[in-house]
Parts: C-alpha cells; sequence; structure tokens
C-alpha cells in the first residue's frame, strides 16, 4: 500500500510540473518570455562603450573592456529597441478609436495591435509604425 501511495505522489508531481509547462512546449511564442510584459517579450538591448571624448562617433566599442584598452575613462550605454504600432478602428457608433502595441519586431507588434483592435472594433488599419531606441543604463567602467 505505501508503495502504490508513493507512486501516486511521484505521478501527481510529475503531472503538475508538466502542466506548468504545457503552453510552452505545444504553444510556441508563450510562456515566460511574456509573463507580465503586456504581451510582449523582452526587447533587443544592444550596448556600446564610449570614452568621454568625441572620437567614438562611429559607435564606439563592444564593451568596457575593449574601451579601456585603449582610454582611460570610459562610459557604458545599454539601449533597448522595440518597434511602436498604432492602429486604427471604428467602434460601433463610428468614431475612431487608436491602440498602441509595442514588440521586438514590427511584425509581431503590429500582429498584437491588429488583434486587439479586431477583438473590439471594425475596420482595423495599421497607421503608424516607429522603431524606438530606450537607454536602460548606463555606467561608467572602471
Amino acid at each position: 500500500m505505501k508503495a502504490l501511495l508513493g507512486f501516486i505522489a511521484v505521478t501527481m508531481i510529475t503531472v503538475t510540473s508538466f502542466a506548468g509547462h504545457f503552453d510552452d512546449i505545444f504553444k510556441p511564442g508563450r510562456g515566460d518570455r511574456d509573463q507580465g510584459r503586456g504581451g510582449w517579450g523582452r526587447p533587443n538591448v544592444t550596448c556600446s562603450a564610449t570614452d568621454k571624448g568625441w572620437e567614438e562617433h562611429w559607435g564606439g566599442h563592444s564593451d568596457c573592456r575593449s574601451c579601456m584598452k585603449k582610454h582611460g575613462s570610459c562610459i557604458e550605454t545599454c539601449s533597448a529597441s522595440y518597434y511602436v504600432v498604432k492602429v486604427e478602428g471604428t467602434d460601433y457608433r463610428g468614431y475612431k478609436m487608436t491602440l498602441e502595441s509595442r514588440g521586438e519586431s514590427r511584425y509581431e507588434a503590429e500582429r498584437e495591435a491588429l488583434r486587439s483592435c479586431n477583438r473590439r472594433y471594425d475596420n482595423c488599419k495599421v497607421v503608424s509604425s516607429n522603431s524606438q531606441n530606450e537607454t536602460v543604463s548606463r555606467r561608467s567602467c572602471r
């Protein structure tokens, strides 16, 4: 009897842990990367290091270490890039309504914006699509 109860307990734990990742396995693009971010994943973050002078007009170094080899003092700046898409639809009274969505790629942002718009409104179309950059961190290299 103890062996049977142990088997059932192990089976339940296995099924429970598998069920928590069911969406990740069978529905690509869902799961951990979308949680807590309003439907879009992590933005593309790139970093570069530049000295405090003027000669880094070409974009700087790839990291602090390579910058420090050539210059005495450097600053590393990391930026997130993402797309912002605005869509427009009409409500049941005929008024134009605008929605905005963000995503890692233009396609992802457009798809999410149109999906949200089509759920609520009619005649949805993309009004604008822009790439945005936002500084997420800045530090002194030492």
